[in-house]
C-alpha cells in the first residue's frame, strides 16, 4: 500500500516547503540588490503647467542583514502592509467557514448533486463554469475572492474523473484569465483610464472580441485535456500526488443523506448574494470598495456558521469545525509574508524607480509597435514584484502614458499594455501568493504547474500581443 503523503495544513509538506525555498530565494536577490542598483525616485515637478514626475538618483540605500532576514515579517509594516493583513484575515477566515460547510456534510452533498446533473454533459459543464468565473473575473474583477473555490472543485473534478489540475484550472485559471482579458475591470482597467487621462471603460470593442478568444481558448484547452486524462489517467501531471489526495478526501467512501438541507441551502444563496452585492457596489461606492475584502470574510463567516447551525450541528461543533479549517489554512500565511517580502525589499531598497527610469528610456528608443510590446513586457515584470492590480497602476501609469505621447502610441494602448501584464502573469509569478495557495490546496507543485499552462500560457501571450499590434495599427 502506497504511503500517505504528509502534509502541512491543506498543503502537502513537499509542496510548501518547495514554495518556500523558491520565495525566500527570490527575497533574498531582491535584497541584495539594493547593494548594487543605485537607488532613485520619481518626485512630481510641475513644467508648462502640468505635473509631471521626473527620476532623480538619491543616496545608496542598502538594506541592512537583519532587515533581509526579517522580510516575512517586516513586509507587514510597509506600505503594503494593511493589503497583507487584510489577506491573511480574508484567507484564513474563509478557510474556517468552508471547513464548518465541508465537514457539516453540506459541501460534499454540493458535490455528489453537480456530479450527478453533469456526469453525462461534462463538456457542457467545463463550458458554464469557465463562462461564470470568467465573467466574474471581467466584470466585477474578481480574484482572490475566488480562491476557496478550489476546495470545491478539486473533489469534483476527481469525482468527473479528472486530476486536481483540473479542480484548481476551472475556477483560478477561468478567474484569472478572464481578469486579465477583461472587458470592464474596475480594479485595473478602470484605475489605469482614470490615471492615464483616459474616459472610463472606453476601448470595450477591442477588449470584447479578447475577452471571447481567451475564454473560448480556455474552454477548448480544459475539454481536450480532460478528454486526454479519461481516456490515459496516467497522462495527468498529477496522477501520482492525487492517487493520495483522493484517499485523504476519502472520495471511495458514500456520502449519506443530509438532514434539513433546505435550510443551509437558504443561507448559501442569501450570502452568495451579499458577496455579489458587495463586489458590484465596490464598482460605484469608493468606501465599499475598499472595505470589500473585510465584508466578504465576513459574510463567508456567516455563512459558515449559518451552514453548519441549520445542517443540525450545534454552536459547539461549528466551532471546532472551524478551528480545524483555522489550521488548515495557517500555512498560506507563511506563504503570504513569503510572498510579500520580495516587493518590500525592493520598497525599502529604493530600486524600484530605478527600474522603471531605465526601462522607459528603452522604450522611447523603439518604434510603436515594438514600444507597445515592450511596454507589455515591462508590465509583466512590474507585477513580478507588485502583485497588486491597482498598486501597479498607480506606480507605473503617470510614467508610461506621458512617454506614450513621445512614443506615438495612445494612452488606451498603454492602459491594454498594462491590462495584459498585469491579468496574464496573475497566475504564473511565484511572487503572487494566490497562486501558491490555490494550486496548494489541490497539492500541485510550483513546477507541475507551469509544466501544464506554459501551452495555454504561450498561445495566449501571442493572440495579446496581436492584439496590442493590432491596437497601434489603429490608433486605439
Amino acid at each position: 500500500m502506497a504511503k500517505t503523503k504528509s502534509r502541512i495544513g491543506l498543503i502537502e509538506t513537499k509542496v510548501f516547503f518547495t514554495t518556500i525555498l523558491i520565495l525566500g530565494i527570490l527575497y533574498l536577490l531582491a535584497g541584495s540588490a539594493s547593494y548594487f542598483v543605485p537607488a532613485g525616485q520619481y518626485i512630481e515637478q510641475t513644467i508648462d503647467g502640468k505635473a509631471v514626475k521626473v527620476y532623480e538618483q538619491i543616496a545608496p540605500t542598502p538594506i541592512p542583514i537583519w532587515k533581509i532576514i526579517l522580510a516575512p515579517f517586516l513586509s507587514v509594516t510597509g506600505k503594503n502592509g494593511p493589503k497583507i493583513f487584510v489577506l491573511i484575515l480574508f484567507i484564513v477566515l474563509i478557510g474556517g467557514s468552508f471547513s464548518i460547510m465541508y465537514k457539516s456534510g453540506i459541501l460534499p452533498a454540493i458535490v455528489l448533486r453537480v456530479v450527478k446533473r453533469f456526469s453525462d454533459r461534462k463538456n457542457m459543464f467545463i463550458i458554464l463554469t469557465v463562462l461564470i468565473f470568467s465573467l466574474l473575473g471581467s466584470g466585477f474583477g474578481c480574484f482572490e475572492e475566488l480562491i476557496p473555490m478550489v476546495i470545491i472543485f478539486v473533489p469534483i473534478a476527481y469525482r468527473m474523473g479528472w486530476d486536481a489540475i483540473t479542480g484548481v484550472a476551472l475556477p483560478f485559471l477561468s478567474t484569472g484569465f478572464g481578469f486579465a482579458a477583461a472587458m470592464f475591470n474596475p480594479f485595473t482597467i478602470g484605475t489605469a483610464q482614470k490615471l492615464a487621462d483616459v474616459p472610463l471603460f472606453s476601448g470595450i470593442l477591442l477588449r470584447l472580441p479578447l475577452f471571447l478568444i481567451t475564454t473560448t481558448m480556455v474552454i477548448l484547452y480544459l475539454i481536450y485535456y480532460t478528454r486526454k486524462i479519461e481516456k490515459h489517467p496516467e497522462k495527468s501531471v498529477t496522477y501520482q500526488s492525487d492517487k493520495h489526495l483522493k484517499k485523504e478526501l476519502s472520495l471511495e467512501q458514500p456520502v449519506g443523506e443530509y438532514v434539513n438541507i433546505k435550510g443551509p441551502a437558504v443561507v448559501l444563496i442569501v450570502c452568495l448574494f451579499l458577496v455579489l452585492s458587495v463586489v458590484i457596489a465596490g464598482m460605484a461606492i469608493p468606501l465599499i470598495k475598499e472595505l470589500a475584502f473585510p465584508l466578504i470574510a465576513l459574510i463567508f463567516l456567516i455563512m459558515g456558521f449559518g451552514v453548519g447551525l441549520t445542517s443540525g450541528n450545534n454552536l459547539r461543533a461549528a466551532l471546532r469545525f472551524f478551528a480545524h479549517g483555522l489550521l488548515d489554512f495557517s500555512p498560506t500565511v507563511i506563504i503570504i509574508l513569503m510572498a510579500a517580502s520580495t516587493g518590500y525589499m525592493i520598497e525599502i531598497g529604493n530600486i524600484m524607480d530605478t527600474f522603471l527610469f531605465h526601462i522607459s528610456h528603452l522604450i522611447q528608443g523603439t518604434s510603436r509597435g515594438m514600444a507597445a510590446i515592450l511596454l507589455y513586457f515591462f508590465q509583466m515584470l512590474m507585477n513580478f514584484f507588485i502583485p497588486s492590480g491597482t498598486g501597479q497602476a498607480i506606480l507605473t501609469i503617470p510614467i508610461m502614458a506621458p512617454l506614450a505621447d513621445l512614443i506615438g502610441i495612445t494612452r488606451q494602448t498603454v492602459v491594454l499594455a498594462y491590462q495584459f501584464g498585469d491579468g496574464f502573469s496573475n497566475i504564473i509569478w511565484p511572487t503572487n501568493p494566490l497562486v501558491h495557495i490555490a494550486i496548494g490546496l489541490g497539492g500541485i507543485s510550483y513546477k507541475d504547474w507551469l509544466k501544464w499552462i506554459a501551452p495555454i500560457q504561450f498561445c495566449l501571450f501571442i493572440v495579446s500581443c496581436l492584439f496590442l499590434l493590432l491596437a497601434v495599427m489603429i490608433h486605439y
